[in-house]
């Protein structure tokens, strides 16, 4: 399994706006994508951290040349206060109750 993150730098003023953009805008095109596993969304006010969890690693980055990463970054413009960091890992280690 492979989790790409996002990391993203909101203004305060549009926090809710841009965390609610994102929801529409990625997770739910990310469910209808093959090798999807999970997406989650942590927040930690102006800041939020998007996980998207695959199958593997293509599967990651088919989802980033679907051009979801450019339509968001387009209607975020504003709403960042710098360019969202990405970083994509291999799971090497899970415990779950």
């Amino acid at each position: 399994m492979y989790t790409a993150t996002m990391l993203y730098h909101f203004k305060e003023e549009a926090f809710d706006e841009a965390c609610e953009i994102w929801k529409n805008e990625v997770m739910e095109h990310a469910k209808s994508q093959p090798g999807f596993i999970r997406m989650q969304l942590l927040t930690a006010r102006p800041n939020a951290m998007a996980l998207g969890t695959w199958l593997d690693n293509d599967a990651a980055r088919r989802f980033m040349e679907t051009g979801v990463f450019k339509r968001l970054l387009a209607r975020l413009t504003d709403m960042v206060s710098s360019r969202p960091e990405q970083t994509i890992w291999e799971l090497k280690y899970f415990a779950e109750k």
